[in-house]
């Protein structure tokens, strides 16, 4: 017997990349905000494409297998990319969408406005301190300079540090279309201190005490 949407356990993919482990989709479970955003996805394609959506799971054994093959894949998807995803499928086409073009659309989401892997070295290569408040053209250019190194990045000639800038570059494309948010770093106000005047009395022995070190 199928295992309802809801039975499947909710854990979240940051826990295993935040361990430094490669994350495989298959060993992944669900978040409750995955089976929400699943749900509503079906939901929304029921609407748009009644006749199509209604040959392609006819009953609602197949529909419930559908919504766990979906949710499967796009496990490593953001709940928020696969509602927007959706969204955008529905409007381009005029065909039931399949998992893997919602898989293509999320990814799309998630590296909007990231530069080519080329420019984003140079943009690196270039820059200066404070790097963390620089004006990037996207937070992963500074991430991925950073986990380059920036003295490596500067020392060493670009047949050394391209692919190594490349590798963590691809790394972190991989990481926000899994869902993760990269931001730069927050400036620290500087807090102001007041000085409190000494007293009269304190200034006195304070004097006293200096007078007394340098034996005057």
């Amino acid at each position: 017997m199928a295992k309802k949407i809801s039975d499947l356990a909710p854990t979240s993919p940051s826990e295993l990349a935040d361990q430094g482990i490669v994350i495989d989709r298959q060993a992944l479970k669900p978040t409750k905000d995955h089976i929400d955003a699943v749900s509503h996805l079906f939901t929304e394609l029921e609407l748009a494409y009644h006749n199509q959506f209604h040959k392609a799971f006819p009953d609602h054994q197949s529909l419930t297998m559908a919504k766990q093959l979906w949710l499967r894949l796009l496990v490593d998807q953001s709940p928020e990319h696969i509602a927007k995803a959706g969204r955008q499928a529905i409007c381009d086409n005029t065909f039931l969408p399949t998992p893997h073009s919602i898989r293509e659309y999320c990814e799309s989401l998630a590296t909007h406005g990231t530069p080519e892997v080329k420019g984003a070295f140079i943009e690196a290569c270039l820059s200066h301190e404070p790097r963390q408040f620089a004006s990037w053209s996207h937070p992963i250019v500074y991430h991925a300079g950073k986990a380059t190194g920036w003295f490596f990045l500067n020392g060493q000639p670009e047949s050394m540090t391209f692919p190594v800038f490349e590798h963590n570059y691809q790394l972190l494309l991989d990481r926000l279309k899994q869902g993760e948010d990269l931001t730069l770093p927050v400036a620290k106000a500087i807090e102001k201190t007041t000085s409190k005047p000494l007293s009269p009395a304190e200034q006195q022995k304070r004097m006293a005490a200096l007078r007394k070190q340098l034996d005057i």
